[in-house]
């Protein structure tokens, strides 16, 4: 495993510890958590997880406007892509990436109920 493949795992690692102890425990980090996510997602180069950085910037200025309708929107399709990509990760981040994104689907479920 590469310093990059390690990187990217304590990033998953770290954004879903964040995520477990609810959204409203995650919002202070998030700001930095999500630049961290596009700059490490634009750097790879790959339009699938380029489409996941753009959704990324959206989530920042929802949460910005604290809109929470376009926040449920943008964490449910931030989910889809994350759990998607996962099936074309290494083994390593493959099961850490489905669980993020059913957190993130989860986390938008429960936007949308509250």
């Amino acid at each position: 495993m590469d310093s990059s493949t390690t990187k990217g795992t304590a990033q998953i690692d770290a954004t879903l510890q964040a995520l477990q102890g609810g959204l409203s425990a995650a919002a202070p980090a998030a700001g930095g958590n999500i630049d961290s996510w596009v700059t490490t997602l634009k750097g790879a180069n790959s339009p699938a997880l380029s489409a996941i950085a753009s959704e990324l910037e959206n989530l920042k200025t929802a949460i910005g406007s604290g809109d929470g309708s376009k926040i449920s929107k943008s964490l449910s399709t931030l989910g889809e892509h994350t759990t998607k990509a996962a099936g074309t990760a290494t083994d390593d981040a493959k099961a850490k990436l489905q669980e993020l994104g059913q957190t993130l689907s989860s986390a938008a479920k429960s936007l949308q109920s509250a």
